[in-house]
């Protein structure tokens, strides 16, 4: 979030002197589009799929299991999402980043669409969410390589409910490799799109934008920027698209990634003739947390902001992070505040031992939120 010029900085600052100090305590930075001076996100989620070992042990997302009816997806076809259509095939040496997964190529958490005719009308499909649900304004990133296929629609998107949604969806039937054409369809859902019959597209909040590389051939990244007022669409640290607008969201959601098809010709189309297969190598978020608990632990572990590496600023990944090819043990090896020593310090990122204490914990203060947003507003401008 960027904060306004604020007053009560000295007392704030001294209030914390005592207390030890940890690298990213105060937050991380972001440049977000043309923006001169960056914002401060206080929390985050790292997910480094190819290296955990089971999804099924990652407490930041969750697989989903439910069942949609042809009339609710607006399709010829019903939907069967399945935790069993969520796989991981990870790389075994965690100090490595190139090569095939445990389970042969494309390593990753795998998103299936099961190919064919569904015998009993509902098209097998994937999805997993994050688990944390007061995701608000951030950066928010993933690394996928997306199917050729024909007949799904994969997506990346942040979402709270059907009229506040930011998506990326990729069409598999709109690719086509003989003229390079790979659009990725980017939308704004809001209450003017619900009521339009789900159709962003006269709402002014719809961009379909061709990328500038086959998403099928290699991992890239996408990236949703989401700010009060604005959203800006990244492929590859590129911006492909922005919207600056009412509609952007206000409350506080969550992250899903999905495959799915339902035979809607005007979208997904398919299903698919064979099993289409998504691999996300990685998801990094950067946020504000609407929880009051992660408010509190801010206040608790941001001593000084004025201090040297108490915010941090967040990579932008200008290049394909594809852990395929002769270079794939350099592209792929990203970077994670996770993986280093003392920058995530009371934060929440699974299998991460310092990130995994209470976000209570340590002493109580009685230093108010905007206080402490306050200073780590005056240190950037």
């Amino acid at each position: 979030m960027r904060f306004s010029k604020m007053r009560f900085i000295l007392p704030m600052a001294l209030s914390f002197a005592s207390y030890a100090t940890a690298d990213c305590e105060c937050g991380y930075s972001s440049s977000i589009g043309d923006s001169l001076k960056p914002y401060i996100f206080t929390d985050l989620i790292e997910s480094d799929f190819l290296h955990i070992p089971n999804i099924t042990l990652d407490t930041d997302w969750r697989r989903q299991q439910f069942n949609m009816s042809a009339a609710a997806g607006r399709g010829p076809y019903g939907m069967n999402y399945s935790i069993e259509q969520v796989t991981s095939n990870p790389i075994l040496d965690e100090n490595t980043w190139s090569g095939n997964g445990e389970f042969g190529v494309d390593p990753g958490v795998q998103l299936t669409v099961s190919g064919g005719d569904p015998a009993n009308g509902f098209v097998q499909t994937a999805e997993m969410d994050s688990a944390r649900e007061d995701l608000l304004w951030g950066t928010y990133r993933a690394a996928m390589k997306l199917t050729l296929t024909p007949g799904t629609c994969s997506a990346f998107f942040w979402y709270f409910n059907d009229s506040q949604e930011i998506d990326m969806e990729f069409l598999s039937s709109q690719f086509n490799a003989d003229n390079n054409t790979f659009p990725v369809n980017l939308v704004l859902q809001s209450v003017q799109s619900v009521q339009a019959g789900y159709n962003a597209a006269v709402t002014g909040n719809y961009v379909v934008a061709n990328l500038p590389f086959n998403p099928t051939t290699g991992y890239h990244e996408y990236r949703i920027d989401f700010i009060p007022g604005n959203v800006i669409f990244y492929a590859d640290g590129q911006i492909l698209a922005k919207m600056n607008s009412t509609a952007v969201p206000t409350s506080p959601g969550h992250m899903i990634i999905t495959q799915w098809s339902n035979g809607n010709p005007l979208w997904s189309s398919g299903p698919p003739p064979q099993d289409a297969v998504i691999s996300i190598s990685y998801v990094k978020a950067y946020f504000n947390s609407s929880d009051s608990v992660r408010e509190t632990a801010l206040t608790r572990r941001c001593k000084d902001p004025s201090a040297a590496n108490a915010i941090c600023a967040i990579p932008d990944q200008m290049l394909a992070p594809n852990p395929e090819g002769t270079n794939g043990n350099v592209s792929a090896s990203t970077y994670f505040f996770s993986n280093q020593k003392n920058e995530t310090n009371n934060q929440t990122v699974y299998r991460k031992s310092e990130a995994t204490k209470a976000a209570t914990a340590g002493p109580l203060s009685s230093i108010p939120l905007f206080v402490v947003i306050s200073v780590i507003a005056m240190i950037l401008l």
